[in-house]
């Protein structure tokens, strides 16, 4: 623990003589893969494969939140030139500050790193971040900044709602321009530590080989875009040696507190860490594999260009089917060309599973006001639809007082297509990511991922654990010879028995008015 400390002291002395931020330092380039070793060589991180790459892509499903947090702690320490990390949140918390505390040891042995952040979340942490950027090896930019960076923060981005309200969703970690992890976990402990008051339900893959450069280079895209502006040129904050001192004592003593909390040794028993010493931690080679992203200027253009979108990309995956779609998404909002898209399926016989949020799991309650309405027209033409519980998976080892205090909630994106294809990224199925705000997807066709995921998929769908949405006879109507009432009906398991819910369950009338009430104003276009 001492020397890992110990590379955080020179921080003491770039302050020493000044008490703003002045670290002026130009824009660094890319810097690509050089020597004799292929860029689909895995290099220093040790991630073999189940076969030959022959220029192909390998990956590796990182759906346990603690198998994902270990594969970003590897690459972090096992890369030797370069880190740059892309994300719409970082949060300042356990997960985020020991993620920091990891680069900037990267920092020290001479790894350069930069970070991408999206500006709607960063309130409140200028000074932070500020400082970090004093790191000669390490360098920030936020995407679509906002001018007013204290008190009239909210105010200006509800006026400004057509440029502030787009931003920057992407998620992407690559490491020395070799291996990479994508996916729709942002930084935070709700994505990686069990047994907070939420959990994120949510899946990353990590991948090396070809599909890599191809990553990095649309990192350098948004990094170079001119909706990228340089930490030092939009944070605010000023701070003396004192307050660095107390800042830097703050941050040593929350990392050491983590390191001794049952969330950090659970990243250490990670199955990730642990087959990465048993060796047989192995990657699979994909047949196939492509990655699309949208072009940074979607944020600063109309909606209507979509010249800088990849939405095109999903409609064309699905019209490709033959026989099934499985769609997971945590924020389902069809709109109308979807639904007649999905629509245009179910008539040429594709089954199609959508899974999505409760209202009781949402962590995002106004957007089930969006997508309630096109409940009974999935359920009409046939859609499999399912509804996560806000339970925890594992509920039946849980006291009650702990199932209490824990709210699980979907978070993932992604999209089965018949046995062999996978589509994972940072994009849900709503208006929000067609239309504003910037997304990675990445698709793989291999069978062997797509039949492990869905192994587990098999086991999740269970109404232990879903709600199953039918379209059914409510059990009373008028008693006047008047035909019977249908509605929505919420089906599940509890003590082993059916239970059917009638409106939707595990929340109050309040909550349940709020989204109502929500979904009479036109405000789809924004959710």
């Amino acid at each position: 623990m001492i020397r890992s400390i110990l590379f955080l002291i020179p921080l003491f002395f770039l302050f020493s003589c000044s008490a703003k931020l002045e670290c002026p330092k130009s824009i660094s380039a890319d810097i690509p893969p050089t020597g004799q070793t292929p860029p689909w060589k895995a290099g220093s991180f040790d991630l073999p494969t189940d076969r030959p790459m022959d220029g192909r892509s390998a990956f590796f499903s990182l759906s346990d939140p603690a198998d994902a947090y270990a594969a970003r702690l590897h690459l972090v320490d096992h890369a030797v030139r370069s880190l740059d990390l892309q994300y719409y949140i970082f949060k300042d918390d356990r997960s985020g500050n020991y993620l920091l505390y990891r680069l900037l040891a990267a920092a020290e042995r001479g790894v350069r790193v930069r970070i991408l952040l999206d500006d709607l979340t960063t309130t409140g942490v200028d000074r932070e971040w500020a400082i970090l950027t004093c790191h000669p090896n390490i360098e920030i930019r936020i995407f679509n900044p906002n001018p007013w960076r204290r008190l009239f923060r909210n105010v200006a981005l509800l006026l400004n709602i057509e440029t502030l309200g787009k931003r920057m969703h992407n998620k992407a970690l690559v490491a020395d321009g070799r291996a990479a992890i994508i996916g729709g976990r942002n930084i935070g402990d709700e994505y990686f530590i069990r047994n907070g008051p939420l959990m994120f339900i949510d899946y990353d893959i990590i991948a090396i080989g070809s599909i890599v450069p191809e990553i990095s280079n649309a990192f350098g895209i948004y990094w170079r875009s001119d909706e990228a502006r340089a930490a030092k040129e939009v944070l605010t904050g000023r701070f003396t040696r004192e307050d660095l001192n107390a800042s830097l004592a703050k941050f040593l003593d929350r990392i050491r507190r983590f390191e001794h909390t049952d969330a950090y040794r659970q990243i250490g028993r990670s199955s990730f860490y642990r087959r990465l010493g048993e060796k047989t931690l192995r990657l699979t080679v994909a047949d196939k594999a492509w990655f699309y992203y949208d072009l940074p200027q979607k944020v600063s253009q109309s909606e209507t260009n979509t010249t800088t979108h990849l939405s095109s990309r999903i409609r064309e995956d699905i019209e490709s089917a033959r026989k099934e779609i499985v769609i997971v998404s945590p924020y389902f909002i069809p709109s109308g060309p979807m639904l007649e898209k999905l629509k245009s399926e179910r008539e040429r016989g594709v089954e199609i599973t959508i899974v999505t949020n409760s209202l009781a799991s949402t962590d995002v309650a106004v957007v089930y006001s969006g997508y309630r309405k096109y409940i009974r027209p999935l359920l009409e033409m046939g859609v499999r639809l399912y509804e996560v519980k806000p339970v925890p998976l594992e509920e039946t080892k849980l006291s009650r007082a702990e199932r209490r205090e824990q709210r699980m909630s979907l978070h993932t994106k992604m999209i089965l297509i018949d046995d062999n294809r996978l589509v994972v990224g940072s994009a849900n199925i709503d208006p929000r990511s067609v239309k504003l705000n910037t997304e990675y997807l990445l698709e793989i066709e291999n069978k062997k991922i797509v039949r492990e995921i869905r192994e587990v998929l098999s086991e999740e769908i269970d109404e232990r654990y879903l709600y199953r949405l039918a379209w059914e006879r409510y059990p009373t109507w008028a008693a006047n010879g008047e035909e019977a009432y249908y509605g929505v009906v919420w089906v599940t398991k509890e003590k082993g028995k059916t239970v059917r819910y009638y409106r939707p369950p595990n929340v109050g009338f309040f909550k349940r008015l709020g989204v109502a009430l929500f979904g009479l104003l036109p405000i789809e276009g924004q959710l």
